[in-house]
């Protein structure tokens, strides 16, 4: 079932309420029978109604050249588009969901959110602020974002505990999460992210990216531009494209795997301590060893190449090209 409670604020966002149910399917209990001292299981499968309760928030926001636009979120999916209009907009679904539909109607009430417009910045935020007397919180409380902003526009972003999408950008980006994943598709411009615990997959990156992980699983794909990396305790997969002018990372104890269409399109400066260098037969010639470091110094015959460098320790780094891969 699905009602809507439309009312506008003279000025102010539309807002509007949506009652849904949501079918749960639970694990199937197991019941045991005994006939004639034979045993035989029985699973049943049984349903739990779920109320979703959501609170629709829209809101057209005018762009200044020069605002930067603060997204502060929290326990939130966001999904950050580019377009060419000097608007911000915004749809914002606040959700509580409960078996009981009251106790939902109840906690929605619990979000609260800011979308405005503050001089030199737009701020966009939500958050959970639970009554004293209420006592324990008993609702899922979720809040998802559908931002679209100017292209150029200046962004900081903000989350926890949720995914994150970004596309079609080519300002100034900084975002920092935790706790989710974050897609990227189409990135110019300066582009600064902080990770911790959140998985990053991206492709078409070709801007001045800073990026830095700890125990995060990180693919790159299409990596043109600059880009500096530090990584610790995860892994690093990196396609770069020929629109790279160079890639730095320092890494420890993170996997790092980087995968060219041709060996020869990139000079490479790589240093790993206590792990091996893994690279194609044709050049395992350059590779070098001082103790507990090993390293791959490479420089393309013909005009200077994009470099490469890499310093690692205690995980492998490899270098894939159009042959197979061997270490020493």
């Amino acid at each position: 079932m699905k009602t809507r409670d439309y009312f506008n604020r003279i000025g102010g966002p539309t807002e509007y309420t949506e009652f849904f149910t949501e079918k749960r399917r639970r694990k199937p209990h197991r019941l045991t029978t005994l006939f004639t001292l034979c045993l035989f299981s029985l699973c049943l499968e049984t349903k739990a109604q779920v109320q979703v309760v959501t609170k629709v928030v829209e809101k057209d926001i005018p762009y200044a050249d020069g605002q930067r636009v603060r997204l502060n979120a929290q326990k939130a999916d966001v999904t950050v588009k580019g377009w060419s209009r000097p608007t911000v907009q915004v749809r914002l679904r606040l959700m509580a969901k409960h078996p009981d539909r009251a106790v939902a109607e109840r906690e929605v009430a619990y979000h609260q959110y800011t979308l405005q417009a503050n001089g030199s910045e737009i701020d966009l935020s939500n958050r959970f602020v639970i009554p004293q007397r209420a006592g324990k919180l008993q609702s899922q409380l979720k809040a998802v974002y559908e931002v679209s902003v100017p292209a150029k526009a200046l962004l900081t972003l903000t989350n926890s505990f949720g995914d994150l999408t970004l596309s079609d950008v080519s300002g100034d980006v900084s975002l920092t999460f935790e706790f989710g994943k974050l897609t990227l598709d189409d990135i110019g411009g300066k582009l600064t992210v902080s990770s911790n615990y959140g998985d990053i997959d991206a492709r078409n990156l070709d801007a001045n990216l800073t990026l830095k992980t700890e125990k995060a699983d990180v693919t790159l794909r299409d990596l043109g531009g600059t880009a500096r990396i530090t990584s610790r305790y995860g892994k690093l997969t990196l396609l770069p494209a020929l629109s790279l002018n160079k890639l730095t990372v320092e890494a420890a104890r993170t996997e790092i795997t980087v995968a060219t269409k041709r060996l020869s399109d990139f000079r490479y400066d790589i240093i790993n301590t206590y792990a091996p260098i893994r690279v194609p037969e044709s050049v395992m010639g350059e590779l070098g060893k001082y103790g507990s470091k090993q390293t791959f110094t490479y420089q393309p015959p013909g005009a200077a190449k994009p470099e490469i460098q890499i310093q690692n320790s205690y995980s492998p780094v490899s270098i894939q090209g159009e042959k197979p891969l061997v270490d020493r």
